[in-house]
């Protein structure tokens, strides 16, 4: 054993080219997937600490004012543990603002009324208490805007301004996501946050007591949402439990989103581990003929013998792996600083899991199963049959050779080409897989940014065209002004997909011009789905569904007139006259405007809140400029597999084909037309995969943007030619480079010893 250890040693060092594939196949497959569930792990531990800490509901209902009744008839539904709660309102932020500044920030405040199923985490400050004068904000908003720690906020109530101490500093678990508003994509905590203040401060502003107009509840009952409509009447606004709030799906759903990604990627290397390991142990094996027969006569059995081969996969796969783990760390952290601007947290951490220590015995056991079934031969062949020569290099002919006008007018390269890939169909596979998953990659890499670029461009330059959103709610001012107004409802639909969504009634005017996959517009009598909402709940043009919006009693019945491409706002739409002939009341509380209403506006103290388009639009570029490190790093990953499973089939042709290429110089070939040869299959193999990138790339866009999607934003894949352009110019430019650094080899090719007898 000593002796074949010794071997081993030697042809490890000797073809450390060959085997370098399957070390970062093995390398990558671990720290892709380690170092991912290194992030989605962290992240769920994270989760689960700050909740079971600090509490969260289970669900959220909103209400024009709950009496104590109707929460009382809330806690009495079977499945109910607790209820608690709370009145929430928005203000204007003054505080550290120029007169003549046109930014606004918005807080929502919200006062409990007891004690509350979900604690406040107190970042610095003092805890809460019931003093009035007081409010604590939120830790990421206080960073943004430079607030301190007992410093006045000033703040706008009906028209009033108040100023209030800053006693703390807080975060709470169901306000992970806060965006502040439902047209923003991301968290900006620069303009948007949140805040709490006792029952005492809250009557002190509105110098009056009110209802509670949010009962959060803890418990499952599955009829909850249709219970409280019944409870509540036309005083119910909405319903949302922890998959259709924003604030706390988009944090638990990254959990998902992240592990689907962990084992999409690893997938594709640990594919790539099994092809490297088993063509590179069949081309060593292919290659030591000799000493197989030698191995043989000295008396070792067959079983060792491939056992010492399989031991190939077992050291260079432990190596990938341990290389993996090390390096594992560090994407774990880079992916987790990618969500520390996106999520709040109080404490972040990596953390790993029996999951990933299973994926690494399984890529130990991968390299070791190929390298074990590789070497069948060694295993199962006599001496005489290894000091034969290896026979393998006989060839048939090809179905193609049937094709003579096809045929006939190829080289003799290309004919030999053809009949070399035929002959090695597994290494031939490897390549074009390699290239495939190359191709896909990068589409993905490139394709990620673009699909959400085109999101947004769609939906800001081309759904809407507003300038402006002006949010009030005095319904002179709404018939006194110049715009499109538009009637928001939190609704539940029947069918559905068991969520409530929006349904948006909008009046005529020019900035709304959404279309349908039919390509025509809204147009009255009947009412119109956003396509990711018909896909979810399986309704199709023509259906019949039922409509109960907020602050209404009775439901409403309308057709589906059609299917809207619409990414963003996933619910329905209704035109202002299909409402009314309906029997709905229309009282829109959003205006869209043009550039110059929007200025001979400003100021009125009518407007509560006002929201850009283009405010959205940077909103969303920056949460796709957030993500750039991980597209790149996707893209960096790509052009190494591209590169290393092409320069590996390449090394493993040549060396493969030493005696041929001998041959074929003693008998006149220059060393151009051996060249030649040596890009033959190179390039067939990258045409191969190349044609096959460019479909399965499409699709693996596809599935990589839909892990993205939510209830109320359907990201699709945006597949353009640009990208297929640089992804293939990338794929295209790594196979010429891994060619041109084979067929150097042939300068260094030794005639005398590549002619000598196997025997």
């Amino acid at each position: 054993m000593k002796f074949l250890s010794i071997k081993l040693v030697r042809d490890l060092k000797r073809n450390w080219t060959q085997f370098f594939s399957v070390f970062l196949m093995a390398f990558l497959s671990v720290l892709v997937f380690v170092g991912l569930q290194g992030v989605w792990g962290g992240l769920e531990k994270s989760l689960d600490n700050f909740i079971d800490a600090n509490g969260l509901a289970d669900a959220w209902v909103y209400g024009t004012g709950f009496t104590e009744n109707d929460i009382q008839s809330i806690q009495a539904l079977d499945g109910i543990e607790k209820t608690f709660s709370q009145y929430e309102f928005t203000v204007s932020d003054l505080t550290n603002q120029a007169p003549s500044s046109s930014s606004e920030r918005t807080l929502t405040l919200s006062a409990p009324l007891g004690k509350p199923i979900a604690e406040p985490y107190f970042v610095q400050g003092t805890t809460f208490h019931e003093s009035p004068g007081f409010v604590w904000i939120n830790h990421d908003y206080a960073q943004a805007n430079d607030l301190t720690l007992n410093q006045s906020l000033r703040i706008m109530v009906d028209g009033r301004e108040i100023e209030l101490t800053i006693a703390g500093m807080i975060l709470t678990t169901d306000k992970l996501f806060f965006t502040g508003t439902q047209e923003y994509i991301a968290p900006d905590p620069k303009r948007y946050g949140y805040g709490i203040l006792s029952e005492a401060t809250l009557e002190m502003m509105l110098e009056t007591s009110v209802l509670p107009n949010v009962v959060e509840v803890s418990g499952t009952n599955s009829r909850l949402r249709t219970e409280i409509e019944s409870i509540m009447g036309e005083r119910h606004i909405a319903y949302y439990d922890q998959a259709t709030l924003t604030e706390v799906s988009e944090a638990l759903g990254r959990v998902t989103q992240i592990r689907n990604l962990s084992f999409m990627f690893s997938f594709l290397f640990i594919l790539l581990a099994i092809l490297a390991m088993y063509t590179t142990i069949k081309r060593l094996i292919d290659t030591q003929t000799k000493e197989i027969a030698v191995l043989q006569a000295l008396g070792f059995s067959n079983r060792t013998i491939g056992f010492h081969f399989t031991s190939f996969g077992l050291i260079i796969g432990s190596f990938g792996i341990a290389a993996g783990l090390a390096a594992a760390p560090l994407l774990s952290h880079f992916v987790l600083e990618t969500q520390k601007n996106i999520l709040s947290l109080p404490h972040w951490t990596v953390s790993y899991n029996s999951l990933s220590l299973i994926v690494c015995l399984l890529v130990l056991i991968i390299c070791m199963a190929s390298a074990y079934f590789a070497s069948d031969q060694a295993c199962t062949g006599l001496p005489a049959d290894f000091l034969r020569g290896n026979t393998k290099g006989k060839s048939a002919h090809l179905l193609l050779e049937k094709l003579s006008f096809f045929w006939n007018p190829l080289s003799y390269e290309a004919k030999w080409g053809f009949r070399d890939a035929a002959s090695n169909k597994m290494r031939v596979l490897m390549g074009i897989i390699g290239v495939a998953g190359g191709m896909m990659l990068i589409t993905a890499g490139l394709g990620m940014p673009q699909s959400i670029n085109h999101l947004v461009n769609k939906a800001y330059t081309e759904d809407f065209t507003y300038h402006q959103r002006i949010n009030t709610s005095d319904s002179a001012f709404l018939e006194e002004s110049f715009g499109q107004e538009v009637q928001i409802l939190p609704t539940r639909f029947a069918p559905d997909d068991g969520y409530n969504r929006l349904l948006m009634i909008i009046d005529q005017g020019d900035f709304v011009h959404m279309k349908t996959t039919d390509n025509e517009l809204i147009t009255p009598g009947g009412i119109y789905l956003t396509e990711g909402f018909a896909n979810r709940a399986g309704i199709q043009k023509g259906d019949q569904i039922e409509v109960f919006p907020a602050f209404h009693e009775s439901s409403f019945r309308f057709e589906v007139s059609g299917i809207i491409t619409s990414e963003t706002n996933q619910g329905a739409y209704l035109l202002k006259k299909t409402w009314l002939e309906a029997g709905g009341t229309f009282l829109p509380q959003t205006l869209l405007v043009d550039e110059e209403t929007a200025e001979a506006l400003s100021g009125n103290p009518a407007i509560t809140s006002t929201i850009a388009r283009q405010d959205q639009m940077d909103n969303a570029y920056e949460f796709v400029d957030s993500l750039g490190g991980i597209f790149t790093m996707i893209i960096a990953f790509a052009v190494l597999l591209v590169i290393v499973v092409l320069y590996n089939l390449g090394t493993l042709n040549f060396v493969e084909r030493t005696r041929d290429y001998t041959t074929l110089s003693v008998l006149g070939f220059r060393k151009k037309e051996l060249r030649r040869i040596t890009m033959i299959e190179n390039a067939a193999t990258t045409m191969v995969g190349w044609l096959i990138g460019i479909p399965a790339g499409s699709w693996f866009l596809s599935q990589y943007v839909s892990t993205f999607s939510t209830i109320t934003i359907e990201y699709t894949a945006h597949f353009t030619w640009i990208n297929v352009a640089i992804a293939s110019m990338i794929v295209w430019l790594s196979s010429l480079s891994t060619t041109f650094l084979v067929s150097q080899r042939l300068k260094k090719l030794d005639l005398v010893s590549a002619l000598k007898n196997v025997d």
